[in-house]
């Protein structure tokens, strides 16, 4: 009975905020309408973040559930406590925001808010003492605001009716959804900190976060293609003002917000402004022609129909740089920035390895759910070049990657590229039908390319990401909770991965054959996202009980992942199939003795002169294990053989050392970043050549 109360209560308040949320978009939507028929008096009123009437009223709360407890400067014990220390502040002495009008968006490397609480002065005038100070500074260490800023850009169906809602003309409505819609008291999701941190650092610079909302919002992206540059902006604006009853004074309907490149501003102007490209078809790959739309474009006597301001604009750019810069091969990559996952490894690799190939990027994250790390605001990149890579899998993201980056499609469309994985030599048929939205497929090896190549009728190349270990913190092992006297060998895979495929209970049986329990050597297992298949974890911790084998179940950092295989002395794995083996060419690039499956995707890089290779025998699956069919076939690795290998690798350690440096060597040689960019600029002119071509 006191189950049956509990739940009828969580569904009675489930339902009552469902109700509030449908009350809320119906009031903006309606608002929206009446603006639109021209009645000012609707619009929105401006939230005063400095009043504490003001905030209780528009977060429909008392106050003490905005602000939380007040934080003494001598008590700042923690960042949540600095936060509120630091609001309270500002709030309380509008002196200091008039000296420091900056002072929640500032980097903390100029942040002069940060560096006056850290002087003699500002330790006297606040009373922080030097160990509050510490809080202080690590509050800035980092975007505060970021998990509050991605809960709203996540929610699509608030965004619909307040896309501008981070703006002083819809700060209002989005601090009452915020309040009452997605902080509670029990804080398990987002706290109150963060939330008032985000509308404090939005109000100190409105322009940027109007740029920020028109990036993130594909209907106006559609509306005004090139709003954010000097050509589109006034128009822009103007409809902005008029839209959503925006004061024009910060606004600024006549100044553009210098908010990309100038090279970026006149391509994006290229792309939205036929009469341009009409005029000159060749500007973005002929020296000639890129340097006479600049010197038309600024002519008081041409016919660009551009405004003085911009005209002024085209006249004082730097000519040759600026014409230099139009012709730099560029391509647009939308895939997981956000996601910890090896698809996030492999499309930042690619970013980095076109960087270092001199291609310009302009970069989409594509979301996934609100587990994602919260900078999806950071890749804001318009589809500006002619080339369009989307780096997701066919299921399930790909029919909506554009609306799951909040982009809107270029049109005419670009030409796309879809970069896809895959573990078997034939692929399912709904891929088949997502190849249709696409020009041609890349992907990292050729065990996946025969099998696309097997059903698709568009071009299928082989363009490996590149492998690189980014900078990382050396920790010891027991830094993890791991034993420090123990060789210890290390395996890591993604529970979304399918743990059947990664084969972590075949490892085990072969380190139980290998290893006595008295011997002192261990197995590491680290995998995430458990939670979202509890019976699977299950599994895994009851085959790894009663023996020296740790099981890690967490969500690691980039930086935390090569930490914990860098303190590791070898690595295995016993996969079913890879599509590439991401995590095998790392260990290889950190001279770990690795050993592998010799099956799959890993085979494009490892032999037995650099990896110790396990034979296997290809069985079908037996039984649907989504997304993988019953009838597919993949490996079974010899789990004998396994043993011996890891056997040998513990009794021999100088050998296995040998074998790492092999790998090491093979790995610097074949997977570089600088090779990969190589690789994928040729094909990008390539293709670029054959387009100019079929014009």
């Amino acid at each position: 009975m006191p189950e049956r109360i509990r739940f009828l209560r969580e569904r009675a308040a489930m339902q009552e905020r469902a109700r509030l949320l449908d009350g809320l978009v119906e009031r903006e939507r309606s608002r929206l309408e009446s603006l639109a028929q021209g009645n000012a008096s609707a619009a929105m009123p401006l939230l005063d973040l400095y009043s504490d009437s003001a905030l209780s009223e528009a977060a429909g709360l008392p106050l003490p559930s905005i602000l939380g407890a007040p934080a003494d400067s001598r008590a700042v014990d923690d960042r949540w406590a600095a936060a509120r220390f630091c609001m309270s502040l500002l709030r309380g002495r509008k002196d200091l925001y008039a000296r420091f009008p900056y002072a929640l968006s500032e980097a903390a490397d100029k942040n002069t808010f940060l560096a006056w609480l850290q002087s003699d002065e500002g330790a006297r005038s606040t009373g922080l003492t030097p160990a509050s100070q510490m809080h202080v500074v690590g509050l800035f260490s980092g975007d505060f605001a970021a998990r509050a800023r991605q809960a709203f850009l996540a929610d699509a169906r608030i965004r619909q009716v307040l896309p501008h809602g981070l703006t002083p003309a819809g700060q209002h409505g989005l601090f009452g959804w915020f309040m009452q819609h997605v902080w509670s008291e029990t804080e398990t999701h987002l706290r109150r900190e963060e939330v008032l941190w985000l509308f404090m650092q939005a109000a100190e610079n409105p322009r940027m976060e109007l740029a920020r909302a028109y990036e993130f919002t594909p209907d106006w992206q559609r509306r005004f293609p090139d709003a954010l540059t000097v050509f589109g902006w006034p128009e822009f604006a103007s409809w902005f003002v008029r839209h959503y009853g925006a004061d024009p004074r910060w606004v600024d309907v006549a100044v553009a917000p210098e908010w990309h490149e100038p090279a970026l501003q006149l391509r994006i102007g290229y792309g939205a402004r036929g009469a341009w490209s009409t005029k000159y078809p060749l500007a973005l790959s002929d020296v000639g022609q890129a340097r006479a739309l600049i010197g038309w474009l600024g002519s008081p006597e041409g016919d660009a129909g551009l405004s003085a301001t911009a005209r002024q604009w085209c006249q004082a750019l730097d000519l040759p740089a600026v014409a230099s810069e139009l012709l730099k091969p560029g391509v647009n990559i939308i895939g997981h920035f956000c996601y910890p996952s090896g698809l996030r490894v492999s499309v930042e690799s690619i970013a980095e390895a076109l960087g270092q190939a001199g291609v310009d990027t302009s970069l989409r994250d594509l979301r996934t759910d609100a587990k994602d790390d919260p900078h999806h605001v950071d890749f804001g990149g318009p589809e500006v070049h002619d080339i369009t890579v989307i780096h997701t899998q066919p299921d399930p993201f790909f029919p909506e990657s554009y609306a799951r980056s909040d982009l809107a499609e270029r049109t005419p469309r670009t030409y796309r590229i879809a970069y896809w994985y895959w573990e078997f030599d034939s692929i399912p048929d709904a891929w088949v039908d997502c190849a249709k939205q696409v020009d041609e497929v890349w992907t990292a090896t050729e065990f996946i390319a025969r099998g696309l190549r097997e059903r698709l009728p568009i071009p299928v190349r082989t363009l490996f990401p590149g492998v690189r270990l980014t900078p990382f913190e050396v920790r010891k092992r027991s830094d993890f909770g791991l034993d420090e006297d123990r060789y210890t060998f290390l395996f890591t895979f993604h529970m979304m991965s399918v743990m059947e495929r990664k084969n972590p209970l075949g490892l085990i049986r072969a380190f139980r054959d290998a290893f006595r329990k008295d011997d002192k050597v261990s197995l590491v297992l680290k995998t995430s996202f458990g939670d979202r298949h509890p019976a699977e974890l299950q599994k895994l911790r009851d085959a790894a009980a009663d023996s020296n084998i740790t099981v890690i179940d967490q969500v690691f950092s980039p930086d935390e992942v090569l930490s914990l295989m860098n303190a590791c002395d070898a690595y295995v794995s016993l996969h079913r199939s890879e599509g590439l083996g991401l995590t095998m060419a790392e260990a290889m690039l950190m001279g770990k003795p690795v050993i592998a499956t010799n099956f799959s995707g890993n085979v494009d890089f490892m032999d037995d002169g650099n990896s110790l290779l396990v034979p296997y025998e290809l069985v079908k699956l037996g039984k649907p294990i989504p997304p993988y069919d019953a009838d597919l076939e993949w490996a079974a690795p010899s789990v004998e053989h396994a043993a011996q290998l890891m056997r040998r690798v513990y009794d021999d350690q100088a050998w296995a050392r040998e074998i790492g440096a092999r790998a090491k060597a093979s790995a610097e040689a074949n997977l570089s970043l600088e090779a990969a960019g190589r690789r994928i600029r040729a094909r990008l002119e390539e293709i670029e050549a054959l387009r100019r071509q079929g014009r």
